[in-house]
């Protein structure tokens, strides 16, 4: 099939590591079956780079902002302008470029933006959508009375619904009566077969990799240091990622005397990031609100201990398979009871670990089985 990635998270280069890291692999899988993938997506700051062979990339032209798309607010002024000239821009483009290119079917990331217009060509051309949901999208502007409309219209009418984790797609079904089925957002960073086994070490190597939003804790978690510290506990925490609490790090961390017990990478190229999951002991993910974030399959596809929030799938997933302890989101006290733990287990004693559960999660969260789940609704049928 011919198909178009309808998406506002699209890399504009080779090394962007920010815009939907697993949607690379997830079309060179779909590329890999025989398949033909097209992106259309939204202009963006900066130099596009066609660094797909043989996938071409629509920017859409419209008003723009530095910000990103979920920080951008519809009770501002200028960025309800922003937000108007994003939908309207980019259903119109949509269309001419369907019919250029004979598009077959369309996968929208995610209901907003990519599904209103999946869906407004589909009323138009009647060409078939499915629809890939990430949480913001439900948790966020499905409380919007006139959105919430839309965006049922939207999930009702395509052909396949999935979610990037089982509470989502459960909410999803809830509130919109639609099935809906988990396809997971991962990635492979390197083979099981050549990750190497982190070392006994001191201070204890923590690890968190994710944006540094109060959404995903990083204040509590750099609380804990501050703990563990006042304490006299032997922890280093390495922190990989960017946002808008990065200064405020820097001085909590400054403030505190932490200096030698965090380190603030920012972004890094994967083989950087390799290093660290290969290095660390333990990754810890202190969200506030979580579906299932891709540090959980990038953690668990290098074999880490885990310490993971009650939101979401996190703890459920943490306990059912026993790869991750699990804490009550802004909770400094027991996360750092957690990572106390982690700090004095017996470094000699054998993990105790399900492995046969291991494996069946591995499975879940593999790039080609979410690759299969979507392409299923065409092959086998539709709904």
């Amino acid at each position: 099939m011919r198909i178009c990635i309808i998406t506002s998270s699209f890399p504009s280069r080779s090394d962007d590591l920010v815009h939907a890291p697993f949607l690379v692999e997830f079309i060179e899988g779909l590329k890999k079956r025989g398949h033909q993938p097209f992106v259309f997506t939204q202009d963006g700051e900066g130099l596009k780079e066609s660094f797909l062979e043989g996938v071409q990339v629509e920017w859409f032209q419209w008003m723009g902002s530095k910000r990103p798309l979920v920080h951008l607010n519809a009770l501002h002024p200028l960025d309800c302008l922003r937000m108007v000239s994003l939908f309207y821009r980019g259903r119109e483009a949509l269309l001419p470029f369907l019919k250029e290119n004979q598009i077959e079917a369309c996968l929208a990331l995610w209901v907003l933006p990519g599904g209103y217009f999946a869906n407004h060509a589909f009323r138009k051309t009647r060409i078939p959508y499915s629809v890939w949901t990430l949480g913001s999208d439900i948790y966020r502007y499905g409380k919007n009375p006139f959105l919430y409309r839309v965006m049922k219209r939207v999930i009702q009418e395509a052909r396949g619904v999935f979610a990037d984790g089982f509470d989502l797609a459960k909410r999803v079904e809830e509130r919109f009566q639609r099935n809906c089925v988990f396809l997971a957002t991962t990635r492979r960073l390197r083979e099981r077969e050549e990750m190497p086994q982190p070392q006994p070490s001191s201070p204890q190597p923590f690890l968190f990799v994710g944006r540094l939003e109060r959404v995903k804790g990083i204040d509590v978690l750099l609380q804990s240091m501050a703990l563990l510290k006042e304490e006299g506990e032997d922890a280093h925490l390495t922190i990989i990622g960017k946002g808008s609490l990065e200064e405020w790090a820097r001085n909590f961390i400054e403030k505190r005397g932490l200096g030698l017990n965090i380190t603030l990478m920012g972004n890094v190229p994967d083989a950087s990031l390799i290093s660290h999951y290969a290095s660390s002991a333990c990754v810890v993910i202190p969200s506030r609100s979580e579906s299932i974030p891709l540090v959980f399959s990038e953690a668990l596809s290098f074999d880490r201990e885990m310490i993971v929030t009650e939101v979401g799938d996190l703890g459920g997933l943490g306990r059912r398979y026993g790869v991750a302890d699990v804490v009550p989101p802004e909770d400094p006290v027991a996360l750092k009871e957690a990572m106390k733990k982690k700090i004095h287990r017996n470094r000699r004693e054998e993990k105790k670990e399900d492995g046969k559960k291991r494996a069946e999660l591995k499975r879940l969260f593999n790039i080609e089985t979410s690759v299969e789940r979507f392409l299923a609704d065409y092959l086998q049928g539709g709904k």
